[in-house]
């Protein structure tokens, strides 16, 4: 099969930015660990409430979750599962009678995560929220400088944290929030990169950086969060990015597809024309070496998919 030269291409031009580079690829690893459920509610403030009345020495190490319709109170948490009976026993003991052992992801904890704080925990977060708010333009340059260094040195997660942070203190940069949904999507946490798209109304370029990290790092999640809004995308993008995303399953009869119906949407992009001549080519029809050579016509000589082009024509 041909090799993929499309997508570190296309991440060129579409995810650029000054203070990220997103060519290095990186796979996230998903942590099994197992927690005591407790409790569930399909409102929150009823949630809290039983949270609120929990004895002490299990509410601290309690917190609420998103799971489907629910709310959950989750106890612990531990890589092995006989670690976690203790804390059954403990749970039961303090009058949880139907608590029970679930199995979940480090993952899947973060993205659930609803953030239930008792009256100390709220009196810290707003010192800390203080501080951010007030924070200065220099600190928010060092903090910048450290999101960079974080990222280069392979710690995502501290990278994410800091990016957090500049926007928390009003730091509004379209790149930082490029960047924090790129890392976003590596992680598979949706729901924290929809927060973001949705405050910019669905800015195309923040759907794809997360599009570009989810596929980049194979989320399993990555077909069902992205399919709402792959068929309003006028640029094809998503689209060709689902085409790679099954690509990479070895999926190629819902690859071509994507690949062929981003061609459709947008058959002016270059990307769009490079993914539907691959379709060609891989169905060894000989349109596709026009097709390709189309392509030169319209692009330089750096331009990205010039010399992946111009080897294949070759070949």
């Amino acid at each position: 099969m041909m090799k993929l030269f499309l997508f570190f291409c296309f991440t060129v031009s579409v995810f650029a930015s000054d203070a990220l580079t997103f060519g290095d690829e990186k796979k996230d690893i998903k942590t099994t660990i197992y927690f005591v459920q407790l409790f569930s509610e399909k409102n929150i403030e009823k949630a809290k409430a039983i949270l609120e009345k929990t004895q002490e020495n299990i509410k601290k190490e309690t917190f609420l979750h998103k799971s489907g319709d629910y709310i959950v109170g989750r106890y612990g948490e531990n890589k092995s599962y006989s670690g976690m009976k203790q804390s059954l026993q403990k749970a039961k003991e303090a009058g949880f009678l139907d608590a029970y052992i679930i199995k979940s992801t480090d993952l899947d904890m973060k993205n659930s995560l609803v953030f239930a704080k008792t009256q100390e925990q709220e009196k810290q977060h707003s010192e800390v929220d203080n501080s951010i708010i007030g924070m200065s333009k220099f600190d928010q340059s060092n903090i910048l400088l450290k999101a960079n260094n974080a990222y280069k040195s392979g710690n995502e997660t501290e990278a994410m944290l800091y990016y957090e942070m500049l926007l928390a203190s009003g730091y509004e940069n379209q790149k930082i929030k490029n960047n924090l949904c790129y890392l976003y999507g590596k992680q598979g946490a949706w729901f924290q990169a929809k927060s973001i798209i949705e405050s910019q109304r669905y800015q195309g370029k923040l759907l794809y950086a997360y599009a570009y990290g989810a596929v980049q790092s194979n989320q399993d999640n990555y077909y069902n969060d992205i399919l709402p809004y792959i068929s309003i995308d006028n640029s094809g993008k998503l689209m060709m990015l689902t085409g790679f995303y099954f690509e990479k399953r070895e999926d190629m009869q819902r690859a071509v597809s994507f690949y062929k119906m981003a061609y459709e949407k947008n058959p002016s992009d270059p990307y769009n024309i490079f993914a539907y001549a691959r379709v060609l080519d891989m169905e060894q029809n000989t349109q596709s070496k026009t097709i390709y050579m189309d392509i030169l016509k319209k692009i330089d000589t750096s331009h990205p998919l010039y010399a992946a082009i111009y080897k294949r024509i070759n070949e």
